[in-house]
């Protein structure tokens, strides 16, 4: 059952009833955090970086423990004095001061803190907003009813934000000494209305306090299990808390159960909310407070992989702060990589011909831009016996061929050096400290970029910004220049690298694969050095679906990112954001599995021409045999975990 037939069940029944009486938290009005005591956790975390908790560095570290274990015991005591555990927020706040030594100040401060982050958290129920007008039609009169420890004028004022107008009866728990728990809080709706039972209907979310308590006043009781029964089922991220970090995980479930509540999402939509946004955000903060220390003056994001972090950067300019400027660089492996050969290390020759895909000799010599036939006898002294001869993956006889032919494929990057010269020395002008945004691994990008800018000038400083870095990073290593990876530098941590390497990395180039072609080189037009965009059927194909994606991930960002900044991103700064992301790549469901593994990814990163199924679905009968052209394909797939799941 969808919203609006839930909705219009509800209508439905309320003619029968004179008093609508609804619970408020979780029913109502819902927090974008997971349980509401997170909020304490978010307080806390806000305390660790602002200026009152670097103040008084105890209380900070002990707020959100001391907050729980304070309310528990307001309600033990009151229980022994009055008989009731209905306890308000000052009876709370007078044990959390005895329990940190607050001082007036200090106590106003936490406090005021609490109800800021529960007033930002808000957010109203869709199917509760559309029902309640309809609940006062026809002379119904509406009452509230919470068993809660705020005071009464701030949740209306929540009720306010949330699109709850007045009129209505507030009824609440603590301020009565009643509550729906014990079922007092039912006889109070039915003296001060003065109506029997069977004219009364209760929406509520408790099992116990809404339906079961109501039932026993003869209330007629209807359990809105929305966030268990609807939403949560259509959660991806892990459901288990995390042991450190535990704010960031509650805001990202918290935010993720807003948004699927307020708007439908396709599947691949819903990918880049759930799993995608997270994880982006999370680079986004990194990568902000890094900037800010290394105090970059341009930052470049580089094409293709770092088109939405130019657009989320742009749109939200405070960030980075008006100082620094955004530029989008037109930059690919295919274009920068060989005109950045200004000596011939081992190393980096590898680049020149990796891929899974097996291709020719002589396909491998026309990119570099050279004439096979040329060559013939070279290519056989490396022992290949023609030009036409497959060139295995990793196979070392091309390692010998391309440093026999150092001389040759020197001459032939510089002359491809002076149109990406010319556009790398413009992006660079004007400024010393730059910053590269990019998706990362091998750091060959950076390198490029920092070998061809040597060439003309030595007064730079650039920083580079990654989700992680690969091992082969060491083949980069240059003056002026230092790497930074969020989820992994240098292989480490290793746990992670090889989630990366086994369909991570994949999966996140299709996820932020730009709306354009790669970059195929360069040309000069009225004097301007423009780039030549690859036009790919396939890659087009591609580049919708992760728009789609994209889409989600926008939406995750712009929902939560203002939040943070309010509270003080630093507080914020963690990989925990990756959680769902790793969870997806270790751990797919089928339809994730079904649907991503679908998608094709180039062999290579610098050709474009050959792509292969990040987890193909093989014949059935290829999967009984389990041979081996069963074991070919697996060694051929990116996302092994999805592989093995649809081919079980």
């Amino acid at each position: 059952m969808d919203n609006s037939k839930l909705l219009e069940t509800y209508i439905n029944r309320l003619s029968k009833f004179k008093i609508v009486s609804f619970d408020i938290f979780d029913t109502l009005i819902h927090r974008a955090v997971h349980r509401p005591t997170d909020v304490f956790d978010v307080a806390a975390a806000k305390l660790q970086y602002n200026a009152f908790g670097l103040m008084n560095p105890k209380i900070a570290c002990n707020f959100a423990i001391k907050r729980v274990e304070a309310e528990t015991e307001a309600r033990k005591r009151l229980v022994a004095s009055d008989h009731t555990p209905e306890v308000g927020l000052e009876d709370i706040y007078d044990v959390l001061s005895e329990f940190l030594c607050l001082t007036k100040e200090q106590r106003s401060y936490l406090q005021n803190l609490e109800l800021d982050l529960e007033n930002r958290f808000c957010h109203p129920n869709p199917v509760m907003q559309a029902l309640f007008p309809i609940a006062r039609e026809d002379g119904r009169k509406v009452v509230l009813c919470t068993d809660m420890y705020l005071p009464s004028w701030f949740i209306e004022k929540l009720l306010t934000k949330c699109g709850y107008d007045k009129p209505y009866t507030l009824l609440v728990s603590w301020e009565l000494r009643k509550s729906k728990h014990e079922g007092s809080m039912f006889g109070e709706v039915l003296s001060q209305f003065s109506v029997q039972p069977y004219e009364v209907i209760h929406f509520g979310d408790n099992k116990h306090a809404d339906v079961e308590m109501a039932n026993g006043a003869g209330v007629k009781p209807e359990l809105f299990n929305y966030l268990l029964d609807r939403v949560e089922p259509r959660l991806r991220i892990p459901s288990v808390k995390p042991a450190d970090d535990e704010h960031v995980w509650s805001l990202i479930m918290g935010s993720i159960r807003r948004r699927i509540m307020e708007k439908k999402f396709d599947f691949w939509e819903d990918i880049g909310l759930q799993v995608f946004g997270p994880l982006f955000l999370g680079k986004i903060l990194w990568m902000t407070d890094l900037a800010r220390r290394n105090r970059v003056e341009r930052m470049l994001f580089f094409a293709r992989d770092a088109y939405l972090s130019y657009k989320i950067f742009e749109r939200h300019k405070v960030l980075l702060g008006p100082d620094v400027e955004l530029r989008y660089a037109y930059f690919s492996r295919a274009a920068l990589l060989l005109p950045s050969f200004v000596d011939m290390p081992v190393d980096r020759v590898w680049h020149l011909f990796s891929g899974r895909a097996a291709r020719t000799v002589g396909h491998h010599l026309s990119k570099l831009g050279m004439n096979p036939n040329q060559y013939l006898q070279q290519i056989k002294r490396a022992g290949y016996r023609s030009a036409d001869e497959i060139v295995a993956y990793h196979d070392t006889r091309m390692f010998d061929l391309l440093n026999s032919l150092w001389n040759d494929i020197l001459l032939e990057a510089r002359k491809r050096r002076p149109l990406p010269m010319r556009y790398i020395t413009e992006l660079a002008e004007g400024v010393t400290r730059l910053g590269i945004e990019d998706i990362g691994w091998a750091g060959n990008m950076q390198g490029g970029f920092s070998r061809i800018l040597q060439l003309t000038r030595t007064d730079f400083q650039i920083s580079g910004y990654y989700l992680g870095t690969f091992g082969m990073l060491t083949h980069n290593y240059l003056p002026r220049n230092n790497y930074h990876g969020y989820l992994v530098n240098e292989n480490e941590p290793w746990e992670l690298c090889e989630s990366l390497i086994n369909g991570g990395v994949e999966l996140l180039e299709f996820a932020l694969m730009a709306p354009h072609g790669t970059t195929l080189g360069y040309r000069e037009e009225n004097g301007c050095i423009i780039p030549v965009l690859e036009e790919n059927i396939e890659d087009k194909k591609i580049q919708d679906v992760a728009q789609r994606v994209q889409s989600g991930i926008e939406d995750f960002i712009d929902t939560v990112l203002p939040q943070v900044l309010e509270m003080g991103f630093a507080s914020f700064i963690s990989q925990r954001w990756a959680d769902p992301f790793f969870r997806l790549v270790n751990n797919p469901t089928r339809e994730e599995a079904d649907m991503l593994g679908e998608l094709t990814h180039s062999d290579t990163a610098s050709d474009t021409s050959k792509r292969l199924f990040i987890a193909e679905k093989l014949p059935e009968k290829i999967i009984q045999e389990r041979g081996e052209r069963y074991h070919e394909a697996r060694q051929r797939a990116y996302w092994k975990k999805a592989f093995d799941l649809r081919n079980a």
